[in-house]
């Protein structure tokens, strides 16, 4: 064997033979290590017990897989006392147990894997002759994730959704690395504040607007100088703005249909929408159902008469899977899916209150809290005007055509009012500068959240105690109450 190639064989192994194939290069060798000892008790032994050979893939030359065929013994173990009788010779610089690639191999797989990923990592190794599963090259990313023995130095804390309006949890970022650091099953602040009592040294800790979250971190680490995060600071101040738009949603309504109606007088404003179908649709539905139910007499009276599925199928231009089903269900087919939704445990109890009169989604949504209801708001509300309202008359004027431009909702109206007017189009500028005319409290409050958004992008930290004096200071409810909560989110724990 040319001494060349010995640099190229892990020093703690000796190379006894090389075979070279059409395809690959076998390497037979063993461990160079006389003596091994036994790695429970530490005893050498040089008493043989039987051999064995293990194939690990190595990088390859010129092209060509490379293959170590090392010759393990087995040895026993020299100490009578010890449990383990019986172990084998290792080599743990060169492969780990049990592993079948060598160190430096998984470590080319797995650097390709993490910038790769799986499938496109799996195809570009084995071009490079250490051909690999995409499943086991993910494997090997995630096996070899860098373990976080203590918490990092800015820790940011936020709820993730395991499903979501169901269950929820908490995800904990390195702030400075960008990465995720833990996964906790859910929010409550007595988890929060065991892992942080087991994984200590969090210098700054960023969290949501959630108290269990600011309870949490004053128990698990109360030395640590929790902050707001600004983008819930920012959905604080946005909500605010949108509770105000809302309690004047009529009148932005009305500035939008005139404007409108100026801009583009040939073309009429769209009605306004109603709970349910239209009534287009329901009249569809009404005769597709109605044919349907045609269709499954006819049905009926030829199975009566004796002909087969297949025939009726044939006559009727129907599936014969169809034709069977609607046999044994003695009912025609719906296109109605079952609904999954939580709020279907609670539908005898919704229906009686419906029925005695209550037709208030949120007080009935507060009923099935407490009954146990974990949903969220809005999708309780969906699901009411899908159930329950279905039965109000549907509108019967005709539809009308949609205008190229129409009145925006509270919450888009919300982000028209707090984008630079130099990003706007021509009639969302000239919307926003109609509702501000007609309302100065929208105005107030707009030009208010604009300044706090600059603030906080543009870092402008010497700006903020002014700001806060202003927003205080206003005469508007829901600014005191904005800035209030946010003075409180920003002030030392």
């Amino acid at each position: 064997m040319p001494k060349r190639i010995l640099p190229l064989i892990p020093r703690q192994l000796i190379v006894e033979d090389v075979i070279i194939e059409t395809e690959r290069i076998v390497i037979n060798c063993r461990a160079r290590l006389s003596a091994p000892r036994c790695p429970s008790c530490r005893r050498v032994s040089s008493r043989m017990h039987s051999r064995y050979q293990r194939r690990i893939a190595d990088l390859p030359w010129q092209g060509c897989t490379v293959v170590l065929c090392v010759h393990v013994r087995r040895l026993r173990c020299a100490n009578r006392r010890c449990e383990q009788r019986i172990f084998a010779e290792r080599a743990e610089n060169v492969a780990a147990r049990h592993a079948r690639r060598t160190l430096r191999v998984r470590d080319v797989q797995r650097s390709v894997g993490l910038a790769l990923g799986g499938e496109a990592g799996a195809r570009l190794v084995e071009r490079l002759s250490m051909r690999v599963s995409a499943d086991t090259m993910l494997r090997i990313v995630r096996a070899d994730r860098q373990v976080h023995q203590g918490a990092p130095r800015v820790l940011g804390v936020d709820d993730w959704a395991w499903r979501k309006g169901q269950r929820y949890g908490t995800v904990l970022v390195d702030l400075e690395a960008h990465q995720v650091v833990d996964l906790l099953p859910d929010r409550e602040s007595e988890t929060l504040a065991a892992w942080l009592k087991s994984h200590p040294g969090a210098e700054i800790i960023a969290r949501d607007r959630a108290g269990s979250y600011a309870k949490g971190a004053r128990e698990g680490a109360p030395l640590a100088r929790q902050v707001a995060d600004r983008w819930h600071m920012l959905r604080n101040c946005s909500d605010a703005l949108l509770s105000v738009v809302e309690k004047r949603y009529k009148l932005v309504r009305e500035v939008g249909r005139s404007l409108a109606n100026d801009v583009y007088p040939d073309r009429p404003l769209e009605r306004p929408a109603t709970i349910g179908m239209s009534g287009a649709a329901l009249d569809h539905q009404r005769r597709s159902r109605a044919q349907r139910n045609i269709m499954f007499d006819a049905v009926v009276s030829l199975r009566d008469k004796g002909w087969t599925i297949s025939a009726i199928a044939h006559e009727t231009g129907r599936d014969r899977k169809t034709i069977r089903q609607w046999l044994l269900d003695k009912q025609p087919g719906t296109w109605e899916r079952a609904s999954r939704h939580p709020a279907n445990a609670f539908e005898t109890y919704l229906v009686s209150r419906w029925e005695d009169g209550c037709r208030n989604a949120t007080q009935l949504y507060r009923e099935v809290c407490g009954l146990g209801y974990r949903g969220e708001a809005r999708s309780f509300r969906r699901w009411i005007e899908a159930r329950l309202r279905d039965g109000r008359s549907p509108p019967t004027a005709p539809s009308v055509r949609h205008p190229r431009w129409k009145a925006p909702s509270p919450r888009q109206a919300v982000r028209l009012l707090t984008t630079s007017s130099d990003t706007l189009c021509q009639d969302d500028a000239r919307f926003v500068d109609a509702v501000r005319a007609a309302s100065p409290i929208i105005a107030e409050f707009a030009d208010l959240a604009r300044r706090f958004h600059a603030i906080l992008v543009g870092r402008e930290a010497v700006e903020f105690e002014p700001w806060l004096a202003q927003a205080l200071g206003s005469a508007i409810a829901s600014s005191r109450a904005a800035s209030g909560a946010i003075s409180m989110r920003c002030a030392p724990h």
